[in-house]
């Protein structure tokens, strides 16, 4: 069955199902072509045409065997549709006679996506057809699978510079189009979906993988119920969101990104004993950037005034993902995970600072020890609200928190922080969700820091100007991360890549950015 729903919202209109339509047999793939006309097809061989406001089908065709995936080319009004039976097809639902080709492929179809005119068509055996649709009798490029096991997704870039594609072993590929030597070493994989668990090494399908229509970021989901937004250009996780009960069969962004639909449903892992223990299939839809609406939600209920100053999302460190981030940009706080290695770092960067000194940066900037376990993320909201030029609400927790924390050294504004309501009032809610907790699956350990922009006190030895300083109460004190005249952002996407990304092979990263309220 395939079926329509208007999505509702929470407090407001509940979701309700505008159409649906029975099929023989279960359904494998399905696409719109407009907002009232979408297709389907599956296990019993037949093309249909769905008409969204009457509920009406007609059939197209059908192949010779299972239809496992199919497009929409919007610029020529096609339907392209792939089968086991080792064809491709062309379909115009306008004509008389809708099937206007058909293309022998040499083998079974899994998975096919369209970006502009190119068409990847993913196959068995590990083969790959790159097809120019404007000229169908010959692929352009013939390739195998960079991933050594079977293909289970495939998705083209927006930005048309090629494709991610992932297999049943818990690996994702990044491919480009362009065949020349310089474009092809770029190309790389990556382990993803695995867990270790009482010492063994637990892996999972790749199940789904769609690109943001915006950003050009991609998630990925799979059968150990989690799905991964990743930046594929600095090679990181943007978030992982909290495990689902089903494994994932399928994902899929609204036209403009706002949103994301996770099919949870039992995929077979475990055969028939799987099944027994499976909750009931569900179509959930996130609403993306509900993270920082938390993070703003938590702010305000503190004192923020979000018409003047607000949390946003920081995509990615590359410089198009950075132009999405509203200026100017006030602070930044960085989420990153904590290892040996860093651990070692940070320990041989405190005593070179303990040593050698650094500038003398502004006295006055509200830097507060961390003395409470798993504070941190508390500790990261402030020093990016207190050292911004934010409006507070008068008489409010934070108004009330900073004042008293002026005059105060950190190890009082920490035990300050200890017996304030504040403290309450904001970290029992981020321990909960959103992008100030740490996945409860994750095996390691997080860590917030904080990015601000100071002045250097002009002396002797001091020429003044600016500097990027990065406050972690972990820390002896504020660290001096180099000079910050220009584009605060800029300077703090540079000093991640330095002194976090660049060490690790980790992509347990993400970054938020005090910004332009909503006035």
């Amino acid at each position: 069955m395939t079926r329509l729903y208007e999505i509702g919202a929470k407090g407001g209109k509940e979701t309700e199902v505008k159409a649906k339509f029975d099929h023989r047999a279960p359904v494998l793939a399905c696409c719109f072509s407009d907002a009232s006309h979408a297709f389907s097809g599956g296990l019993d061989t037949s093309v249909r045409e769905l008409d969204l406001g009457t509920e009406n089908i007609r059939n197209l065709g059908a192949h010779n065997d299972a239809i496992s995936t199919m497009a929409y080319f919007r610029d020529s009004n096609m339907l392209i549709t792939g089968s086991w039976d080792r064809t491709l097809r062309f379909w115009d639902s306008r004509a008389n006679s809708p099937q206007q080709s058909s293309h022998d492929t040499p083998e079974r179809v899994y998975q096919l996506d369209l970006v502009n005119n190119t068409l990847v068509v993913a196959m068995a055996s590990r083969l790959f057809h790159i097809y120019d649709v404007r000229r169908m009798d010959a692929p352009v490029q013939q390739r195998e699978s960079s991933l050594k096991f079977m293909t289970r997704s495939l998705a083209c870039m927006p930005d048309g510079q090629g494709y991610a594609t992932a297999s049943v072993e818990g690996r994702i590929a990044v491919e480009y189009f362009d065949p020349s030597p310089a474009a092809q070493e770029k190309k790389y994989a990556f382990k993803c979906h695995r867990q270790t668990i009482d010492d063994v090494d637990h892996v999972w399908p790749v199940n789904a993988l769609v690109f943001h229509p915006t950003y050009n970021t991609f998630a990925s989901a799979g059968s150990d119920a989690t799905v991964s937004i990743w930046d594929h250009k600095v090679k990181k996780r943007l978030r992982q969101y909290p495990k689902y009960a089903n494994p994932i069969s399928s994902l899929a962004f609204n036209c403009d990104g706002t949103k994301l639909a996770v099919a949870v449903s039992y995929t077979w892992d475990d055969g028939e004993p799987g099944l027994k223990t499976a909750e009931r299939p569900a179509v959930l839809v996130r609403t993306l950037g509900d993270e920082v609406k938390v993070l703003n939600k938590w702010s305000t209920k503190a004192g923020l005034v979000l018409s003047q100053a607000a949390f946003h999302d920081v995509y990615g460190l590359d410089e198009q993902l950075l132009s999405m981030v509203p200026q100017p940009v006030k602070a930044v706080v960085l989420l990153f995970p904590i290892s040996d290695s860093s651990e070692n770092k940070r320990k041989a960067e405190d005593e070179k600072i303990k040593n050698e000194g650094q500038p003398l940066l502004d006295p006055t900037i509200l830097w507060i020890k961390q003395t409470i376990s798993n504070a941190c993320g508390t500790i990261g909201l402030l020093h990016a609200l207190a050292n911004s030029s934010v409006t507070f609400t008068p008489g409010s927790s934070l108004a009330q928190f900073i004042d008293q924390c002026k005059d105060k050294t950190p190890e009082e504004r920490a035990k300050l922080l200890e017996t304030t309501p504040l403290f309450a009032t904001i970290t029992a809610e981020a321990a909960s969700g959103g992008q100030t907790a740490a996945p409860a699956e994750l095996d390691t350990n997080l860590h917030f820091t904080c990015f601000v922009r100071a002045p250097v006190i002009r002396g002797p030895d001091s020429p003044g100007g600016y500097r990027l300083v990065e406050l972690d109460g972990r820390r002896a004190g504020p660290i001096d991360r180099g000079e910050c005249e220009g584009d605060l952002l800029t300077a703090v996407a540079k000093a991640v890549n330095d002194h976090y990304i660049t060490n690790t092979t980790s992509v347990q990263f993400s970054m938020v950015a005090l910004g332009p309220g909503s006035q």
